[in-house]
């Protein structure tokens, strides 16, 4: 279990190899970082290391053009700590640090703050106020502070470089096949149930209303066959994300994007509890009926489709 740190000062004194960035979803090309170092540091002796932030750089440098995370922090953790560092440090990205020189940083927080011997980061890492600094000045203040920098190339999938922003590109296609490829696993959304219009009951067909956390993203709109984990225990889920068009009209404010799953096979309260939904496959777009027994008629398709759905994914958390 990675020990986790939330501030320099609370990490203890140690020579360490040392995985830097945000790390938003944790994919293949990130994992393929911090296994460098988690290398480097079983080879030397030195402690395995991820260095990361609470919030995306962007949330503190320019708001406006912040994207939606892919992992909320939490799951990041969670991540991060299954591919085994011996630490996480969580810096809280401040005005402060967004502002600070490019030197500044590699001798106050890697050299100073965390004993760095070794720094591992990808070939597009960038750092430093105004994110003016990149691999090269890394490698220039490693030798200077006595540092070694290994730069991992891009991972390449379908000869494109895998980035978060591809990632959340193709979620909205709802290309779930190849974010799965990309990510290592399932997209996937957190979030508490909470109450809603209750007319999936109505109908016979009960959802759970997922109100998922802020600023976080997750499929375009449509209907998926996924997994939901409640309790320590997996679910065959049909989940909905649009904005209920038998309903209402797109100009209504109810177009605000709703999250509805129905999880096949449970019974009992869900309302409070906080859920993960795994996305594994697209069943259909969105769509809008002129009657609700049409309606009725093609969500019971949706599940059964659901229900016979052949994927690892759900043989893996034992759901045959």
């Amino acid at each position: 279990m990675s020990r986790v740190y939330r501030s320099l000062e609370t990490v203890p004194a140690a020579e360490r190899a040392v995985a830097v960035g945000t790390f938003d979803g944790v994919h293949i090309g990130h994992r393929a970082v911090i296994a460098a170092a988690c290398e480097a540091a079983r080879t030397e002796g030195w402690r395995s290391t991820v260095l990361t932030f609470d919030r995306h750089p962007l949330a503190q440098v320019d708001p406006m053009r912040q994207p939606r995370l892919l992992t909320p922090l939490d799951e990041k953790i969670a991540l991060l700590t299954d591919i085994g560092p011996a630490e996480i440090v969580v810096l809280p990205f401040t005005a402060e640090l967004a502002e600070m020189p490019a030197a500044d940083f590699c001798r106050d927080v890697l050299s100073v703050g965390l004993g760095v011997r070794a720094v591992v980061v990808g070939q597009n890492f960038t750092f430093g106020a105004a994110a003016a600094a990149g691999p090269a000045e890394l490698v220039a203040a490693g030798r200077e502070l006595g540092f070694r920098v290994v730069v991992v190339p891009l991972a390449v999938a379908d000869a494109e470089a895998i980035s978060s922003t591809r990632i959340r590109r193709l979620l909205a296609g709802g290309c779930l096949e190849e974010v799965r490829t990309i990510l290592g696993r399932p997209p996937s959304t957190h979030g508490k149930v909470v109450g809603g219009w209750q007319r999936g009951r109505t109908l016979g067909v009960p959802t759970a209303n997922l109100n998922v956390e802020v600023g976080t993203i997750f499929p375009g709109r449509g209907v998926y066959a996924g997994r939901a984990l409640v309790d320590g225990t997996w679910y065959r889920t049909a989940v909905n994300v649009g904005h209920n068009p038998t309903f209402h009209s797109a100009d209504e404010q109810t177009t605000t994007v709703r999250i509805e799953a129905h999880l096949l096979g449970f019974s009992g309260d869900l309302y409070g509890k906080r859920i993960r939904v795994d996305f594994l496959h697209k069943i259909r777009d969105e769509e809008r009926f002129d009657r609700v027994d049409d309606l009725v008629e093609r969500m019971r398709r949706d599940i059964e489709i659901t229900r016979h759905l052949d994927d690892e994914a759900l043989m893996q958390v034992g759901l045959t």
